[in-house]
């Protein structure tokens, strides 16, 4: 199990674990939490700015979520999630697309209140098969300290 004193500034991970995103997602996704036309209606997608169906911001950030905790991924004494800021759309994801995780610590401190706990702050990104970045946030977790 990873603690506080085992991240980095700077460290790098880049998982091999992979999500084939799907139509058949997309759509539910879209209709029951973002009922936007490129994301629920194949037809009238290709008419849109995007040119065809593309996953919403909420499917893409539970797909982060879902490669952030794969087996691969050795499990961390996070106690909670702080936040996340900086969310980033940055290209559209479509059905098919093959995503994978990265994850850049950006800083890690003591926490000034609780000092037998950390604070760690990371940027996830999701990359296509094509190494394209199609979403990115940051998150701060409080995690564990040693003993």
């Amino acid at each position: 199990m990873k603690h506080f004193e085992d991240f980095n500034a700077g460290d790098e991970y880049n998982y091999e674990a992979t999500y084939t995103v799907t139509e058949a997602e997309i759509c539910e996704v879209g209709e029951r939490w973002d009922p936007q036309p490129f994301h629920i209606d194949p037809v009238a997608a290709e008419s849109s700015l995007f040119g065809g169906l593309v996953a919403s911001s909420v499917l893409l950030h539970a797909i982060l979520f879902a490669l952030g905790n794969t087996p691969e991924k050795e499990a961390t004494a996070a106690l909670s999630i702080l936040g996340f800021d900086n969310i980033r759309v940055r290209a559209p994801a479509r059905p098919g697309h093959v995503l994978r995780l990265r994850d850049t610590v950006l800083e890690c401190r003591v926490s000034n209140s609780r000092p037998e706990l950390g604070i760690v702050r990371n940027r996830g990104e999701l990359i296509n098969q094509d190494g394209e970045v199609v979403y990115s946030c940051e998150g701060t977790y409080l995690v564990e300290r040693r003993s």
